[in-house]
């Protein structure tokens, strides 16, 4: 969560909206001025309108310190941490911080954020800083404020408070802590789930489908099957005999349904033994007569 101690005054929302519109400033985002490109549009329009502005010399870097002596060495060694009280570096450098990355502009803007805060899109201020420093652990107030004061005189006093008159007329100038909670976002955690659905080959899917897709089989057309056939044994024409083997027809047999005929297996006497019988009768009985 960046905190910035900064030395400058509030310029309200609406007084920033109009000078975005006014100058014509199309990718700038009047509602949040930390953007890289927000900044570096709005700073550099300052630095077109407004001559009085310093020009800023880049920051001198610290040389390599010096190799220290055997005697430095092991007194540094022998130091215990907790006598230690130099503050760590920072852990973000300036080139990757949004406030302090325009090295180039005496101009910082600062932003106020809270992540929890609901109730507006932004705040009803931003902030205005000749000077600026990011507080990673603690900052010393006196001591940066000695800082400020050495770089005002080499710069030279009044064009920060005209600067104030221009963008916020009547504003105080003062000493603020800003807090910016505006940390890198991540993209959100992907469900484990969706990322199995979204490797699954949908073409694979369809083949899958296509190859297993049931067919139903229909069952044999089945003939009812009367009380005496099924006691006669099989329906004629299937081919077995009562046994279950199958019949051969091309051996010269005789097939089996001629062997099923009704009438040779009646007990009645047919016709023609009848008529030969009357026959008979009546040829006996005109031998006998006179």
């Amino acid at each position: 969560m960046p905190t910035y101690l900064c030395h400058g005054f509030r310029w309200h929302r609406r007084d920033i909206r109009i000078f975005v519109i006014v100058n014509n400033l199309e990718d700038a985002t009047p509602d949040w001025l930390v953007g890289r490109t927000s900044s570096a549009q709005i700073l550099g329009q300052f630095a077109s309108a407004f001559d009085f502005l310093p020009k800023q010399t880049p920051t001198p870097r610290p040389a390599a310190a010096a190799a220290a002596s055997p005697a430095d060495a092991t007194k540094s060694a022998a130091l215990h941490r907790d006598d230690d009280f130099s503050l760590p570096p920072p852990r973000v450098p300036a080139s990757e911080d949004n406030v302090l990355a325009n090295e180039w502009s005496p101009v910082k803007l600062l932003e106020e954020y809270d992540l929890e805060e609901t109730a507006s899109a932004a705040r009803p201020y931003a902030y205005v800083a000749d000077y600026a420093v990011r507080v990673d652990l603690s900052a010393d107030v006196a001591d940066e404020m000695a800082k400020y004061e050495a770089m005002a005189t080499r710069r030279g006093g009044g064009w920060f408070e005209k600067l104030r008159d221009q963008l916020q007329a009547g504003a105080a100038i003062r000493w603020y802590v800003v807090v910016c909670a505006d940390e890198e976002r991540a993209a959100p955690d992907e469900d484990p789930d969706d990322e199995d659905l979204d490797d699954e080959d949908p073409d694979a899917e369809d083949s899958d489908d296509e190859s297993t897709t049931p067919t139903r089989e229909l069952p044999r057309r089945q003939f009812p099957q009367t009380a005496s056939m099924a006691a006669d044994g099989p329906a004629p024409g299937s081919g077995r005999s009562r046994d279950g083997s199958k019949s051969r027809q091309d051996d010269g047999q005789q097939p089996e349904f001629l062997g099923e005929d009704p009438f040779k297996a009646s007990a009645h006497q047919g016709l023609r033994h009848k008529l030969s019988t009357k026959g008979l009768r009546r040829l006996f009985s005109k031998k006998g007569g006179p």
